[in-house]
C-alpha cells in the first residue's frame, strides 16, 4: 500500500540478520543506539528525532528488563542492563550542528531524504525556520496525544500540545519566511479518522504518520505496561511467553488504511475538492464547531490562529541542493576501482578545516555494498563481499565530522588536528589521528581533536595521540580508542567499548555508563561519576590486552607518555585506576557468590 516503516531508536531488527528485512525509515536520536553505516544506507528516508510529543526535551529509558540477546545484540549492549537515551542536546547543542549532522547523512548517502521529528509546543514556528534552514527535507510535527502510553508518568503530565497548535504554527512561519516550498510537512499525534487527516492538511500537513491507530489495529488493549515486557497481547514484548499471544497480521492494516484513504477522499468531496495538494493549507474552509461556541467564549479561547485566509502553497523546491563535497567526490574516485576489483589501495592527500564529514561517502560506498551483499547471502545468491583495505593517508586540519561513520575496511591516519564529531558514529575500520612530525608542541597536552568525538561508536579502534574536547566517547559501544586526554562528560551513558585515557580528565566521567571499561594512568577519583562508576581490579585476563594495545598505540603515534608507561610497566600497573559501570560490578559479585555456594554445595 506505498505504507513505510520506521525502524524507531534502536538499531536494526534481528529480522535483518537471517531474513533482510528492514525498516524504510532509519531513526536517528539522540542515543544512536545501533546507528551504523550500514543501518543508514539501507533506508529511503533519515528521521533525526529531537523531540517526540510524548516526552519532549527528553531522552528515553529501556528497562533491564526488556534488554534481551536479540535487543542487546541490536543495541550493542549487555542483556539485563538498563539503556538510557541522553538528552538531544549531547550531539544537536544548536541548530548548527543539526546543519552539520544533516550534512553528514547526505554526504554518506546522496539523494537521501533527512526528517526533522519536532514536538509541537510554544515558538515550534521559530525552531521550524531553522531545521528548514539546516537543510532537512521533511519537518514532522509530533502532537502530545501520541505515543503507546509507556513514557514515564513526568513525560506524559507535561507532553507537547495538540498537534493542531504546532502545525498551523510552522505552517505560517515557514511561509512568511518565504521557507514553506523547501519542505514537506508531516504530522502525527493520535490521528484517526478522514476527518482528522483533512483537518491536518488544510492546516498545511502533506504526509501523516500513524503508530497508536495501527498498534490498536495489531490487536493492542492500550495496557499501557509496554516497558514491563508483559505486553498481554504479545506486541510490546521479547518474552516468549508474551510473543505467544499475539494474533496481528497485516490484513488488518492494510484494511485501516485503506478505510482510511476512503474516508478521506469522502472528506475531500464534501469539501469540494479534488486531492490533498490542493487543499494544502486552506484555512479557509475551517471554522469553530457551532456545538462549543458558548464553551469558547467562557473560557476566553483565542482561535483565531487557526482559521483565516488561505494559506496555500506551490510545488516544493529544496533550499540546498547541496552535492557531494568536491573532497569527497575526489576520494570516492580515486579508491572506487580498487573497490570494485577487491584490491587494497593506498591514497593520499592533504585535508582542511572547510572539509566536512571527509570520508562519510567512501563509507556509505562500502556499506552499501555489504548490505548488498548480505542480502544475496540470505537469499542464497552468490555474490562478492569487499574485504580488502583501504588506507587513506592524510595531512592537514580535518573540518567538522571527520570518518563520521567510518566501518570495516578502512584505515585513516591523519597527521594534523580534526575538529568536532570525528569517527562519531564509528562501527569499524583504524583511525590514527597524531600531531605531525614538524610540531614541537606536546602531544599529551595539546588539544587535537574537537567535542563528542567517536560519539554513539559502535566498533573499530581510534588512537588519539592528544587531547580530546568535551563529551569524548559519549553513548561509545563498542569502540576501542586510546586518548592522552580528555575533557569534560567523558565516556558518559557507554555501555560497551574500552577507553585507555593516559594523562588527565576533567569532570564527569562516566555519567550514565551502564557498559565497558575505562583504564586511566592518572588517577581520575576525583573527576568520575560516582553514582554511575566503581574503581575494579586489573584482571588477570586484560593485563595482556592492555600492554599490546599500549605499545601499539606506541608504535603508531610515537606517544612519550606510552612509552614512559611502557618502560615502567611494573610501576605502572600498580597505580593503574579501572573503572566499570556498579551495575557490572554488583551482577559479577553476584554471579561470584553463587559459583562459591554452587562449590559449597558440591563438597
Amino acid at each position: 500500500i506505498g505504507g513505510r516503516s520506521n525502524s524507531g531508536e534502536g538499531g536494526e531488527n534481528p529480522y535483518y540478520l537471517t531474513d533482510g528485512i528492514h525498516a524504510s525509515v532509519k531513526q536517528v536520536a539522540s542515543a544512536r543506539f545501533g546507528v551504523t553505516a550500514q543501518y543508514l544506507v539501507t533506508g529511503n528516508e533519515v528521521q533525526i528525532k529531537i523531540a517526540q510529543g510524548a516526552k519532549p526535551g527528553e531522552g528515553g529509558q529501556l528497562m533491564g528488563v526488556k534488554v534481551n540477546p536479540d535487543i542487546a545484540t541490536a543495541r550493542h549492549s549487555n542483556p539485563g542492563v538498563d539503556l538510557i537515551s541522553p538528552p538531544p542536546l549531547h550531539d544537536i547543542y544548536s541548530i548548527e550542528d543539526l546543519k552539520q549532522l544533516i550534512y553528514e547523512l547526505k554526504q554518506l548517502k546522496p539523494g537521501m531524504k533527512v526528517n526533522v521529528k519536532l514536538v509541537s509546543g510554544a515558538n515550534i514556528g521559530t525552531v521550524a525556520v531553522g531545521v528548514a534552514k539546516a537543510g532537512a527535507d521533511v519537518i514532522h510535527v509530533s502532537g502530545g496525544e501520541g505515543g503507546t502510553g509507556a513514557a514515564s508518568l513526568s513525560s506524559m503530565k507535561h507532553c507537547g500540545l495538540p498537534w493542531e497548535l504546532g502545525l498551523i504554527e510552522v505552517h505560517k512561519v515557514l511561509l512568511e519566511n518565504g521557507l514553506r516550498e523547501s519542505v514537506t510537512l508531516r504530522v502525527d499525534g493520535g490521528l484517526s479518522s478522514g476527518e482528522d487527516l483533512l483537518k491536518a492538511i488544510l492546516l498545511g500537513a502533506q504526509e501523516f504518520e500513524f503508530g497508536k491507530l495501527l498498534l490498536i489495529a495489531e490487536g493492542c488493549v492500550m495496557a499501557r505496561i509496554c516497558e514491563k515486557n508483559t505486553c498481554p497481547v504479545g506486541i510490546a514484548t521479547h518474552d516468549p511467553k508474551f510473543k505467544a499471544k499475539y494474533k496481528g497480521n497485516s490484513t488488518k492494516i492494510i484494511r485501516l488504511m485503506k478505510l482510511l484513504a476512503e474516508d478521506l477522499q469522502s472528506q475531500l468531496s464534501n469539501a469540494g475538492l479534488t486531492n490533498i495538494s490542493d487543499a494544502v493549507g486552506r484555512t479557509d474552509l475551517l471554522e469553530p464547531n457551532p456545538k462549543y461556541a458558548e464553551k469558547i467564549v467562557q473560557r476566553g479561547l483565542d482561535l483565531e490562529a487557526l482559521f483565516g485566509s488561505e494559506l496555500t502553497t506551490s510545488n516544493y523546491k529544496p533550499l540546498f541542493d547541496e552535492e557531494l563535497s568536491v573532497w569527497n567526490q575526489k576520494s570516492l574516485s580515486a579508491v572506487i576501482d580498487a573497490v570494485d576489483n577487491n584490491r587494497d589501495e593506498i591514497y593520499e592527500t592533504v585535508i582542511r578545516s572547510t572539509d566536512r564529514a571527509a570520508l562519510s561517502t567512501v563509507a556509505g560506498e562500502l556499506a552499501a555494498r555489504k548490505h548488498l551483499s548480505h542480502l544475496k547471502k540470505v537469499n542464497g545468491d552468490a555474490f562478492n563481499f569487499y574485504d580488502s583495505v583501504l588506507q587513506f593517508n592524510l595531512k592537514g586540519s580535518a573540518g567538522q565530522g571527520f570518518a563520521v561513520f567510518q566501518n570495516e575496511g578502512m584505515n585513516i591516519r591523519l597527521e594534523g588536528e580534526a575538529n568536532d564529531s570525528v569517527c562519531k558514529g564509528i562501527s569499524g575500520g583504524f583511525t590514527v589521528i597524531t600531531p605531525p612530525a614538524e610540531s614541537r608542541l606536546n602531544a599529551g597536552n595539546n588539544t587535537i581533536v574537537g567535542n563528542c568525538a567517536l560519539y554513539g561508536a559502535t566498533g573499530g579502534k581510534v588512537y588519539v595521540h592528544g587531547v580530546a574536547g568535551d563529551r569524548f566517547a559519549v553513548r561509545n559501544s563498542g569502540a576501542t580508542t586510546v586518548v592522552e586526554g580528555v575533557g569534560l562528560h567523558a565516556c558518559e551513558y557507554m555501555t560497551n567499548g574500552t577507553v585507555v585515557i593516559l594523562g588527565s580528565a576533567l569532570q564527569n566521567v562516566g555519567a550514565g555508563m551502564t557498559g565497558g571499561i575505562i583504564y586511566s594512568f592518572e588517577s581520575l577519583h576525583k573527576v568520575i561519576n560516582q553514582n554511575y562508576l566503581i574503581q575494579d581490579k586489573l584482571l588477570p585476563e586484560n593485563m595482556e590486552f592492555l600492554h599490546l594495545l599500549l605499545k601499539d598505540y606506541q608504535q603508531h603515534t610515537g606517544s612519550l607518555k606510552a612509552q614512559k608507561i611502557l618502560n615502567n610497566w611494573g610501576q605502572a600497573i600498580n597505580t593503574l585506576e579501572v573503572y566499570i559501570p556498579k551495575f557490572e560490578y554488583l551482577q559479577r559479585e553476584i554471579l561470584d557468590d553463587s559459583k562459591v555456594e554452587r562449590s559449597d554445595q558440591a563438597v
